[in-house]
């Protein structure tokens, strides 16, 4: 006698896409929580605006100007401070 069992899986790729997604959105906020400074890479990935617009807005705002630091050739803009002036800068913008 031959035994031949059929395994059927089902996957909502909807979810798992989601699901994925969530624990990376995780991962990055756990990494972040270690961060003391973000780079102008990271301004980047978190404002998705190119370094260019970044750049052309909110870079040389005067309050901005305070946050932040050259160390060497880099750009350095400290966590906390950063965010509130994101947070700031963006309900000052007007909707279009």
């Amino acid at each position: 006698m031959i035994n031949s069992s059929v395994i059927e899986i089902n996957i909502n790729e909807k979810a798992l896409e989601n699901e994925i997604i969530k624990q990376i959105n995780n991962k990055i906020e756990e990494f972040d929580k270690n961060k003391l400074f973000y780079s102008l890479d990271d301004l980047v990935r978190i404002t998705t605006f190119s370094k260019g617009h970044i750049m052309n807005t909110f870079f040389n705002d005067y309050r901005f100007k305070k946050i932040r630091k050259r160390v060497g050739r880099k750009w350095v803009f400290p966590l906390k401070e950063t965010n509130d002036f994101l947070k700031i800068w963006i309900s000052e913008q007007p909707n279009s």
